[in-house]
């Protein structure tokens, strides 16, 4: 679920690796996510995280399937996968020692905003395309979610994405503050903040 890589001395690369579903955050993929920041905790050596998706997306958001009404998971399962959701995306990610860069291709939705917000810089794709697209499918963005996009955006483009579910381009992303640069090769740009931020 997670590619876990050390390209350089005191970087950690890491990649969102369930491209079959365009990277939507499943159980496996949120209980290794957070295992993988728990242990960048206790990891002093490493400076610098990127994440990225693998297979053309960051990441379709929350695997609503996975972890809702018609999942085929077990009661104990579900509890414990929520509760690691929480954990990453409230705690974790948030109080990480080290500096976060994020790369994003394709979709970057609902439930892997949090992830955006929190790093020092994020680099995206031309075509990626970033939003709240949870009223399509007749949810209300989640709290923490939409605190996140919150913390980011301005109040105006917070309404627009929660309120229409529509995407917005990276450029437009990048007016309203979600992201840094828009770069036809965003790892690689993600990579150059973390080798300048590790040395």
């Amino acid at each position: 679920m997670l590619k876990i890589e050390h390209p350089e001395p005191g970087i950690r690369l890491i990649g969102l690796d369930r491209a079959a579903k365009r990277n939507a955050i499943g159980v496996e993929l949120t209980l290794a996510l957070r295992d993988a920041l728990w242990d960048l905790r206790c990891a002093p050596q490493i400076r610098s995280i990127v994440i990225h998706g693998i297979g053309g997306h960051f990441s379709a958001g929350m695997d609503l399937k996975d972890f809702f009404d018609s999942s085929s998971r077990d009661a104990q399962t579900l509890r414990q996968a929520r509760a690691a959701t929480e954990e990453w995306r409230c705690h974790l990610i948030r109080g990480l020692p080290q500096a976060l860069f994020v790369a994003v291709e394709g979709y970057c939705l609902g439930g892997a905003l949090p992830l955006v917000q929190c790093a020092q810089q994020v680099a995206a794709h031309p075509e990626a395309k970033f939003g709240l697209p949870e009223l399509n499918f007749g949810f209300v963005p989640g709290g923490q979610i939409l605190k996140s996009v919150g913390l980011a955006v301005p109040a105006k483009a917070l309404s627009y994405m929660a309120l229409t579910g529509k995407l917005i381009e990276a450029e437009q992303a990048r007016r309203w503050g979600l992201v840094s640069e828009v770069s036809t090769e965003p790892l690689a740009q993600a990579l150059k903040w973390a080798r300048a931020a590790a040395a």
